[in-house]
């Protein structure tokens, strides 16, 4: 019996692997079609808001068609997003840019480790600035400044992200053919996870602490 329900457990966990593979790359084609129809500037942005907004339901167990709200998203969230999203992540491709040449250059001076900072903390921002866009509604100019104090309060978590990051990034370094396949979709696909995982535990925590505490019974107050 214990041999039959590991061998249904293994089963599950390849399947829901295997499920969570053909979702990232769904997305990144999708985050590439919609990149392209946005003019890539304009498009890029709106598409990656669309993923993680895609990606949260999903991990909530809503079920609805992939393309048809995928497109939903892109067109209504098209002048929030390039509001708020496209200049955070024109700065962090930027800085990755650099960063990336300056590291396989072998650079080490002052400068060029400030400007491998610079690109860590921006690439880390924005993948916590879009799963936080699609997950609080807030005024738009309060989106960048509430990732950047949740980012400096919650350090640790921005480590995971950038090491969520780094990894993909060298697993694709590594085999190029997976950068146009999945790459893409599945960063966006586990930044998503992790920060709504980490917002969600962040709220359920600043709820116990604001909760007022019952009087003990028998006690006069």
């Amino acid at each position: 019996m214990s041999t039959q329900s590991g061998g249904a457990t293994w089963a599950l966990r390849v399947h829901a692997a295997c499920d969570w593979v053909l979702w990232s790359l769904t997305m990144n084609a999708l985050w590439l079609v919609f990149t392209l129809a946005g003019g890539v500037v304009l498009g890029a942005a709106p598409a990656a808001v669309a993923a993680a907004d895609l990606t949260r339901r999903r991990l909530r167990g809503e079920l609805f068609s992939t393309m048809r709200e995928f497109l939903g998203v892109w067109r209504r969230e098209f002048l929030r997003a390039n509001a708020v999203v496209a200049p955070a992540l024109a700065v962090a491709t930027l800085l990755a840019t650099r960063a990336i040449a300056l590291i396989t250059a072998g650079a080490a001076d002052p400068a060029s480790v400030l400007v491998m900072v610079a690109a860590g903390f921006a690439f880390t921002l924005t993948a916590t600035l879009v799963p936080l866009y699609v997950h609080y509604d807030l005024p738009l100019r309060r989106y960048v400044i509430v990732a950047s104090q949740w980012l400096l309060r919650n350090l640790a978590h921005g480590v995971v992200l950038l090491a969520a990051g780094v990894l993909i990034g060298a697993a694709s370094a590594g085999l190029p053919g997976l950068i146009p396949l999945v790459s893409i979709g599945a960063w966006l696909s586990l930044s998503t996870a992790l920060c709504i995982a980490f917002f969600t535990a962040n709220d359920t925590a600043v709820a116990e602490q604001i909760a007022p505490v019952p009087a003990t019974a028998g006690k006069a107050v």
